[in-house]
């Protein structure tokens, strides 16, 4: 993804939590598994997740 196509994907990412907060709800409770697990020693895997989303947001809007 080049930084073009980030940009648009970011951009994109607050347009829907704006408009469809609720949506986005899993999200504030992740926190509490992002902390666990670098309680445990574990490595979080919200990057992966985030990684997923915006692959999917790049897909649905793609940079001319």
């Amino acid at each position: 993804m080049n930084n073009a196509q980030m940009v648009k994907c970011f951009n994109e990412w607050m347009r829907r939590y704006i408009e469809e907060p609720g949506r986005f709800e899993a999200e504030f409770q992740s926190v509490n598994q992002f902390l666990a697990d670098e309680a445990d020693g574990r490595e979080p895997t919200y990057g992966e997740s985030c990684t997923a989303l915006m692959q999917r947001i790049a897909e649905e809007c793609p940079v001319g």
